[in-house]
């Protein structure tokens, strides 16, 4: 985001403006200069000069204005269908208003504060969960992990039923790997929608993370069962398969994932290929794994 844009594109139309009324005044000087008849030269330049200011204008009007109109356009609408209503009624949606409006001109600062005090504010549901909503694009922009992770609790706090929110925390716990806390928010989501997909994946990853590996196929099996046709399912299927030396195996679930639209063919085969190279090289530890297609547990990870 560029926080001097709109001051960038005021001091352009500004410029632009000058430029004009420097080249009439010049027209207007060169016409006196050269005209014998001094009514029709004042007649011309009247009417050049009526048609700069005119331009200039509309110039500014584009320039200035029209940004204005738009990014608070943009903001109402992110209010909902009754953003206008909203905006005058309540003091929570009016903040939350401004906050929307500081970052999209860049003012990140004041839009946290708003967005902040906004939340603070609110007390229902639905508006607290729209103020996180708009905190973590800030903190998404800022790259903030921590107050990002703030906002992932939060809203899971706010609404513990919501598979969706559950999945987003637990992916960023596994990143981090807090795996039991992901494993946690998985089970949640699961709970909650059990034909959502995404938790029985990422719960396999981690039990096949932990070798835990009669509950990862259990829980690949009842995915192949809830979406059959996913492409993240068959990766998964593929990569087991790699990890207990099934090639014959690795290699038809691979195909499956191509199949369904696999975005990264490549680096999938590369990944299964790896894994069936280590199954069958001699004197390797679990030390000469590859970090990019392997993740190493360590006694913290159970502890968290």
């Amino acid at each position: 985001m560029n926080k001097n844009g709109n001051s960038g594109n005021a001091y352009s139309a500004w410029m632009i403006v000058a430029g004009c009324f420097s080249g009439v005044m010049l027209c207007v000087l060169m016409m006196w200069l050269t005209s014998d008849d001094l009514s029709m030269a004042l007649g011309v330049s009247a009417a050049i000069g009526f048609m700069a200011v005119c331009t200039a204008a509309v110039i500014a009007v584009q320039c200035t204005l029209v940004p204005y109109i738009k990014i608070r356009k943009a903001a109402l609408s992110a209010l909902g269908r009754h953003g206008i209503s909203a905006v005058m009624r309540d003091k929570t949606a009016r903040t939350c208003y401004k906050g929307i409006i500081a970052l999209m001109k860049g003012d990140v600062v004041k839009a946290e504060r708003l967005l902040n005090e906004a939340l603070s504010h609110a007390d229902v549901r639905q508006n607290q969960l729209f103020c996180v909503e708009w905190l973590e694009h800030i903190y998404e922009e800022t790259r903030d992990r921590a107050k990002l992770l703030w906002c992932y609790r939060k809203a899971v706090e706010l609404a513990p039923d919501n598979p969706d929110a559950q999945c987003v925390l637990g992916q960023e716990y596994f990143s981090e790997g807090s795996l039991d806390k992901s494993m946690y928010c998985f089970e949640q989501a699961m709970k909650y929608d059990p034909n959502n997909g995404f938790p029985y994946y990422s719960m396999a990853k981690i039990h096949m993370i932990r070798g835990e590996d009669d509950k990862a196929q259990e829980l690949l099996d009842r995915l192949v069962s809830i979406n059959e046709s996913h492409p993240l399912v068959y990766e998964e299927l593929a990569i087991f398969s790699a990890m207990h030396g099934d090639s014959e195996k690795s290699e038809e679930y691979y195909q499956k994932a191509i199949l369904c639209g696999y975005r990264d063919p490549e680096e999938l085969n590369t990944r299964i290929t790896a894994i069936l190279e280590y199954g069958q090289a001699e004197n390797v530890t679990g030390e000469d794994l590859p970090a990019e297609f392997y993740r190493r547990v360590t006694r913290e990870d159970f502890e968290r």
